[in-house]
């Protein structure tokens, strides 16, 4: 004779409370509340990068140049990461990952969307040849390797945009 299993036995689990019935004034506190939430920036159409926030906090501010950020070219139809002011070079900060650093990444080895980005940063960097814009990329890696050497960069392509609104203390006059 074989052992049959044991069948356990079920138990019925509670039946669930019937909800409370939510009244007027209790809808609108909620929705208050929702409202109330503090959105994050973001560009229209493409969003922010905290890379860039962070290069226009540590090198343009810190430079003294006034700059656009977001500046769209409406003949691409595309946005650019800076354009420094009145009529100077655009500025664009390469993600190391998401543009395909070639230091990092083999042309082979990129997917659709490091693909997608390098076409792009071709597309732009015709376009500014062709309307004689000079157009600086910044890599992610070196803002993070060597933030004194894209500092001292930046400050002689820009030189002419720096604005000395402050005067110096030099103790040998």
């Amino acid at each position: 004779m074989v052992k049959q299993p044991i069948k356990r036995q079920i138990i019925p689990s509670r039946t669930p409370k019937p909800k409370k019935k939510t009244t007027s004034t209790t809808k609108d506190v909620r929705l208050r509340k929702t409202s109330v939430v503090k959105k994050k920036r973001k560009h229209p159409e493409y969003g922010t990068s905290k890379l860039e926030e962070r290069f226009a906090r540590e090198f343009l501010d810190k430079i003294g140049v006034e700059y656009k950020y977001q500046y769209k070219a409406e003949a691409i139809g595309r946005y650019f990461d800076f354009r420094i002011l009145p009529y100077g070079p655009m500025i664009e900060i390469q993600g190391s990952y998401w543009h395909g650093d070639k230091r990092l990444y083999e042309d082979k080895d990129l997917n659709w969307a490091q693909r997608r980005s390098k076409y792009v940063d071709e597309l732009k960097a015709k376009w500014c040849a062709k309307n004689g814009i000079k157009l600086i990329c910044i890599w992610e890696k070196d803002i993070n390797s060597d933030p004194a050497g894209v500092l001292n960069y930046l400050k002689e392509e820009l030189k002419k945009y720096i604005k000395n609104d402050r005067k110096t203390y030099n103790p040998g006059n």
